[in-house]
């Protein structure tokens, strides 16, 4: 019987009687049990992140939906899929040394929700001391299930990593690639084809993902013609357009919601179950650069992947889907100082009219603006709204940075629908919890970002900590217990190896790979060696090649 490591933190879950025959609901004290495999009803998870999502973003979207421009009149039944799944409440606060802080960063958030375990500022996958974590991905791969990630931004992106990857330092991208890559997840779509090929270890990732099996696909039409086995989608170097920009500026690239049904029907297919990660990562770039345009672009274009999502797991009864954010930021609010006064008589159109005058989000307006911006006045009319620019505001449109349009043009939407910013950082209040089980049940209450790792990895009975005992051991340790002779291998150094010889028999273990040779043959692994600054982690597999 499956019981997770923190039991007293699913006090606040209150998982239903029609679950019983599912999950069992031990008691408080104990948390959530799984029964037996054989008598288990759930085969998939599907996890949905809006990276950075607010709740005032919800709703301020919600809104949008709901106003009708041409009329001028506002639907209040008009809702969104996730409106139907709220069901409580996470804390995604960071711990560090005996320190608790309030506002967390993606990597950090990422590695609690995959891993079950808080952990350090810009960590991918890694605990404080920079031991690799077993994820839920990694966990879902133990029990047979197919894996799949989808994101917006580059796949080596935090959150994607964070359930794929183990290094301590987010930014490394083409370390988590080169993990991903040989990670064996069976569906990947989004971007980040950049740090694939043309790499400093000059290996080429693609033409690896080929030789391994996988169909790589660059455009929406090529995804949709896949119809079974492992795919990787590239559709961008390094991100994806914002949803509101991409007929315009990408047509080729499919939505985040076509991502995520072509995901979903493709590892469906897998009689064992499946993982799926989902995330609308760039929620949070919009709102770092207080474009509420783009928040509004990507909230409703990941609100409607949830719904696909929410579709596959009503129609079939096996599978849990949770959607809650990483953190918070940005700070938005419907309403700003100058509404302090007013606010009791303000008409909402007030707020919404002029956000739906764009047709473009902040980064899109940007490729519509000649090279020297001569043009600002005309391009931010028709795509943004805007026809009464000042003279400051035309001049801050022609000094703004290449790549930082949307932090010029953001504000100057926000002032003009009475939105508030209070910072271009993440926020550190409670998020909102969204979930989906078979028989319309939810997991309520407020929980730890750390609890859905768990709540996760114990549908199919797996422990995460039992399981990072398993696939991450130190190597140079085990290995010398056995009385082996480990060294490094460094002649290329953006290749290093760890060398281990014992008797007549010799290993030779390349990190950031799923293989090690045995006295020059090769031998394939289902877990991937993680290298941590010289520090070399296997699983237990490896080591066993040692008598």
């Amino acid at each position: 019987m499956f019981m997770t490591k923190k039991a007293s933190r699913f006090a606040a879950l209150a998982l239903t009687v029609a679950m019983l025959g599912t999950l069992t609901l031990q008691s408080a004290a104990v948390g959530v049990s799984k029964a037996k495999e054989e008598n288990s009803k759930i085969k998939n998870v599907i996890v949905l992140i809006p990276d950075g999502m607010s709740v005032d973003d919800v709703t301020l979207a919600r809104w949008y939906k709901s106003y009708d421009a041409v009329s001028g009149t506002v639907d209040t039944s008009v809702s969104l899929a996730l409106d139907k799944m709220a069901s409580g409440l996470v804390r995604t606060y960071w711990e560090k040394a005996g320190v608790t802080g309030a506002i967390t960063d993606s990597a950090p958030a990422a590695t609690a929700m995959a891993t079950g375990v808080k952990s350090n500022d810009k960590y991918i996958g890694v605990t404080y001391d920079q031991k690799p974590l077993a994820t839920v991905l990694e966990a879902a791969k133990s029990t047979g299930r197919a894996t799949g990630l989808v994101a917006t931004s580059n796949i080596q992106h935090a959150t994607p990593a964070g359930y794929s990857s183990h290094y301590p330092d987010r930014s490394k991208y083409e370390i988590l690639a080169e993990q991903q890559v040989y990670n064996d997840i069976d569906v990947v779509y989004g971007a980040g084809s950049k740090y694939l090929a043309g790499r400093a270890d000059n290996e080429n990732m693609i033409n690896t993902l080929k030789l391994n099996g996988y169909e790589y696909v660059t455009t929406r039409d090529q995804m949709e013609a896949v119809t079974s086995g492992k795919v990787w989608g590239m559709f961008a170097a390094s991100d994806m357009a914002y949803e509101m920009d991409r007929d315009e500026t990408a047509a080729a690239q499919p939505s985040l919601a076509e991502m995520t049904d072509s995901a979903i029907r493709l590892l469906s297919q897998d009689e064992d179950g499946f993982f799926l990660m989902v995330e609308g990562s760039k929620i949070d770039w919009a709102a770092h650069a207080n474009d509420p345009i783009g928040v509004i672009s990507d909230v409703l274009a990941f609100d409607d992947a949830v719904s696909v999502a929410l579709d596959y797991a009503k129609a079939h009864q096996d599978t849990i889907v949770i959607a809650m954010t990483d953190h918070g930021n940005g700070g938005l609010t419907i309403g700003n100082a100058d509404t302090s006064s007013t606010y009791s008589s303000d008409n909402l159109i007030k707020f919404i009219a002029p956000l739906k005058k764009a047709t473009l989000t902040g980064e899109g307006v940007e490729k519509m603006l000649n090279a020297d911006r001569s043009n600002a006045e005309e391009v931010m009319s028709t795509y943004y709204g805007i026809s009464d620019l000042s003279d400051d505001e035309i001049a801050a449109i022609k000094a703004a940075p290449a790549g930082s349009m949307n932090y010029v043009v953001g504000p100057m939407i926000s002032k003009r629908a009475y939105l508030g910013w209070t910072t271009t950082g993440h926020t550190g209040e409670d998020v909102v919890l969204f979930t989906y089980l078979p028989g319309d049940e939810r997991i309520t209450g407020t929980i730890d970002n750390t609890d859905v790792a768990d709540i996760c990895a114990g549908v199919w009975g797996v422990d995460l900590e039992a399981l990072t005992d398993e696939l991450y051991i130190n190597a140079s340790a085990a290995f010398e217990a056995k009385g082996a002779t480990v060294t490094a291998d460094n002649s290329n150094e953006s290749n290093p190896k760890l060398v281990v010889t014992k008797g007549s028999t010799t290993l030779i273990i390349p990190e950031s790979k799923n293989y090690v040779y045995v006295n020059g043959s090769q031998f394939l692994f289902d877990s991937v060696t993680v290298n941590v600054k010289g520090v070399f982690y296997v699983s237990r597999e490896v080591v066993s090649l040692i008598a």
